[in-house]
């Protein structure tokens, strides 16, 4: 019977997280917005215990801060944050696409191309809601070309920055950008499928490098 309880808590603590986080990412709770667990809970319908467990889970992945008798700070990205991500993703990715280049599956690089094609036109004005698409895609992207390695460590890592990534992106990017970036993964999907691993590798680099310079230059012109 224990077992049964602790299983359906951990599936609200699930519901909890994914609907708050939801509710960040579309902006319905915006950077640097103070909420408590009793308005989470009445907005969610759900209990303390869930809501609790789901607030301690997404602090770990930094998209709240907690702070004692104030409450929970919907998370604001500092330029130090971006930096630090995007760096440790020029070092990665690159790297593992040189090493991998042909282990990539290229039936998973046409299916992408298409997917991408068909929203190249797309117009992310509110990054919370029409930008959600190209946000999975953005991710799904990056993720399988590390997944390429086979190294749950380097997996794990990418996964555990793909959180916070997207509180930056909803923050911190144009609507514009989504489009380029958009194409810019075209690009190198079709460099992967020409075969030209050098031109596939330069273009990822320069492709996170511009995606770190517009997160940077929409920041300090941010006000939230």
């Amino acid at each position: 019977m224990a077992a049964v309880v602790d299983k359906r808590r951990d599936s609200l603590s699930q519901v909890a997280y994914d609907q708050i986080k939801t509710m960040i990412l579309q902006k319905d709770l915006t950077p640097g917005q103070f909420i408590n667990e009793a308005q989470l809970q009445a907005l969610l319908g759900l209990g303390r215990t869930p809501v609790r467990e789901a607030v301690l889970a997404l602090a770990q992945a930094k998209l709240v801060h907690i702070h004692p008798r104030k409450g929970i700070e919907i998370s604001r990205p500092t330029l130090k944050d971006i930096h630090d991500i995007f760096e440790i993703r020029s070092l990665l990715e690159p790297l593992i696409l040189h090493q991998c280049f042909h282990q990539v599956d290229l039936q998973w690089a046409v299916d992408m191309r298409t997917l991408l094609l068909q929203h190249q036109d797309d117009e992310a004005g509110n990054a919370g809601q029409t930008a959600a698409p190209l946000i999975e895609l953005d991710n799904e992207f990056h993720l399988k070309l590390v997944d390429t390695l086979h190294n749950q460590y380097a997996s794990q890592l990418m996964r555990s920055l793909t959180e916070y990534l997207n509180l930056i992106r909803i923050t911190a990017w144009r609507p514009s950008r989504y489009q380029v970036s958009n194409r810019e993964h075209i690009d190198i999907l079709n460099a992967i499928l020409e075969r030209r691993p050098e031109d596939a590798c330069r273009l990822l680099s320069e492709h996170i490098q511009l995606s770190y310079q517009e997160a940077i230059n929409t920041m300090i012109h941010c006000s939230f």
